[in-house]
Parts: C-alpha cells; structure tokens; sequence
C-alpha cells in the first residue's frame, strides 16, 4: 500500500525537479555560449552617449526560465487528475504556479549579466 502512495506522489510531483535540473546546465550554457553569442547586458553607450538597448543574454534567460516555469505549470494541470478533490486541486495549483514562478525569478537573478 505504501509503494502505491509513493507512486503517486511520484506522478504528481515529478516536475518540480525540472527547473533544479536545469540550472546547472543552464548555467554552464549561458556563461558558454549564449553571452558570447548575445551579449552581456552590459549598458552600451552609442556614439553619442546614449544607452542602447537590444536583446542580450538577460533576455534570453529571463525568457528561458519564464517558458520552463509555463511548462512546469502546464504539466501540473495534467498531473492534477492525481487528486481527488477540488481543494485539493486548487491548492496544488496555486503552490505549483507559485513555486515555479519564485524558481524562474531566482534562478534569473542569479545568472543575471550586469
């Protein structure tokens, strides 16, 4: 009976580890290849002094982990068939939405170029 309850926390909760799983490689990556690529996001001041702003490395993570915490949150709904009761779900859904979105703030803040 206990393997079976384990089971379904299982099912239920698996995609939490999504975004820790990815920072690591994520960060090697942006360290790597997407700011050589992109660009820091350094202010760069054109001829005339003024900054100028165009799509860099801190946009691109910031991107990254927005659309890994959308996916953290879209498989959630389909693992919310797991639970029984509305509150149950609505609770679920909350926590997960909540979560996932510190996760992406943090874990953005942390790779920020300045």
């Amino acid at each position: 009976m206990e393997a079976a309850y384990d089971e379904k926390i299982l099912k239920t909760y698996w995609q939490l580890l999504i975004m820790p799983l990815l920072f690591v490689p994520y960060s090697y990556l942006n360290s790597n290849v997407i700011v050589k690529w992109l660009g820091c996001g350094c202010p760069k001041p054109d001829e005339f002094g003024n900054i100028i702003d165009s799509f860099n490395a801190n946009d691109f993570t910031s991107a990254f982990w927005n659309v890994t915490a959308l996916i953290v949150i879209i498989i959630s709904l389909f693992n919310m068939r797991y639970l029984s009761n509305r509150l149950s779900k609505l609770v679920y859904m909350l926590l997960i939405s909540a979560g996932s979105i510190f996760l992406a703030m943090k874990f953005y803040y942390l790779m920020q170029w300045n």
